[in-house]
């Protein structure tokens, strides 16, 4: 018997019974918080984003105003929930890596993918779940729902929205859970991804049973499974890689699929010839940006190529021209005339720090105007860390 916990997630804290609480517990005004939720057209903004298939997934970027909400939000409610061992996305500690890991000794996998996940939970359904799993007030949830949807859906974009898909199942989702353990298979979600392995051989009929269990469970939710992404793969047949949320675990570990590794290979050696041409082209710093990122991906799953494309990267590191690094003068001149008053405000914080990026690429080329830079520019450090900033700035 395994000792897989199936609990529900559950709020720690005292719930919040009126919208001067909530107000209180956010640190917001009431009328702020009441004219954000009511005019949420004016605080997000439409972006499109490539797809790993080509494509482009379509995302909103919410206004400072309505992140520092948000942000709140997570502070004050979501970090106060308890999740279970079986939900992967969004929980500290926990990741898609952690997530193929507890299937590793899996005989067979049963990968399933919910269809238009976030834009499928509704404002109702966000709001019944600040009513019911944290017993807060029907006016302090609906404020909530308002200020963590948009155009009646979750948002992809949101900082709490992640938050929101782990709990979206959070009174059905344990049974299903409870039924597979006592079947002896185990169970994880990382968002959108449910993953269901066996470390023996089932049945096609229990397979079917599993998946149709699973199907039931999402439709009580609004919810539907992508039929097109289903895929139950074994140990039996290696011809089929065994995949968990993008890795494959065939040889017992999570591991980037090898058309992964070419790719990462192929974008490696672009950046190379492009560093030939130009390394101060801001396209360069993108695609250099884009290579180092999923060469730090293999790095953290420990695939013996990493060290050696880490270093081709380290050999063409992007620089500046002399616009950019004029450019960077101008800007630690302006920080250094901010206010002490500015200097407590996040956006003053999040450009401090971006400057400080900005230096250290000049260092690559020309270390001791980059010492005589940090030094100014440590002369007005933010007064607060970028949380507190975040966080404690009045609304």
């Amino acid at each position: 018997m395994f000792t897989f916990f199936y609990m529900r997630p559950y709020y720690t804290k005292k719930p919040i019974g009126t919208l001067t609480a909530l107000s209180g517990a956010l640190q917001v005004g009431l009328p702020a918080l009441e004219h954000t939720g009511s005019n949420l057209q004016n605080h997000y903004t439409p972006y499109q984003i490539p797809k790993a298939n080509g494509s482009m997934r379509s995302i909103v970027i919410p206004s400072l105003h309505l992140k520092t909400i948000q942000k709140r939000i997570n502070r004050e409610i979501f970090s106060h929930v308890a999740y279970p061992d079986y939900l992967y996305g969004g929980v500290p500690g926990k990741d898609y890596v952690r997530n193929a890991e507890r299937h590793k000794s899996a005989q067979v996998i049963i990968a399933l993918d919910v269809k238009d996940f976030y834009p499928s939970i509704s404002t109702l359904r966000v709001s019944n779940i600040f009513q019911h799993l944290f017993k807060f007030s029907p006016e302090v949830s609906e404020l909530l729902a308002n200020l963590t949807t948009y155009q009646n859906k979750v948002p992809q974009g949101a900082c709490t929205s992640s938050h929101l898909a782990n709990l979206v199942l959070h009174d059905v989702e344990s049974s299903v859970v409870k039924y597979c353990e006592n079947m002896g298979l185990i169970y994880t979600r990382l968002l959108d991804d449910v993953t269901i392995s066996s470390m023996k051989t089932i049945s096609q009929a229990k397979v079917e049973k599993i998946i149709n269990m699973v199907s039931r469970m999402l439709k009580g939710k609004g919810l539907r499974l992508r039929n097109s992404k289903t895929r139950v793969t074994s140990k039996s047949n290696p011809e089929e890689l065994m995949e968990v949320t993008g890795l494959w675990l065939n040889r017992g570990t999570p591991r980037a699929k090898s058309q992964a590794r070419r790719a990462i290979r192929i974008e490696v050696y672009k950046c190379k010839e492009a560093s030939n041409v130009s390394r101060t082209d801001s396209e360069y710093h993108d695609a250099f940006a884009s290579a180092s990122g999923k060469v730090a991906m293999l790095s953290y799953l420990e695939h013996a190529e990493s060290g050696r494309l880490r270093k081709s990267l380290s050999a063409i590191l992007p620089i500046y021209d002399e616009r950019e690094i004029t450019k960077t003068k101008k800007i630690v001149k302006m920080l250094s005339r901010t206010s002490e008053t500015d200097r407590r405000k996040y956006a003053y914080n999040v450009n401090y720090f971006k400057t400080m990026q900005r230096i250290n690429i000049i260092a690559r080329t020309d270390a001791l105007l980059a010492k005589s830079l940090r030094k100014r520019l440590s002369l007005c450090r933010p007064q607060l860390k970028s949380d507190a900033a975040l966080y404690d700035e009045p609304i």
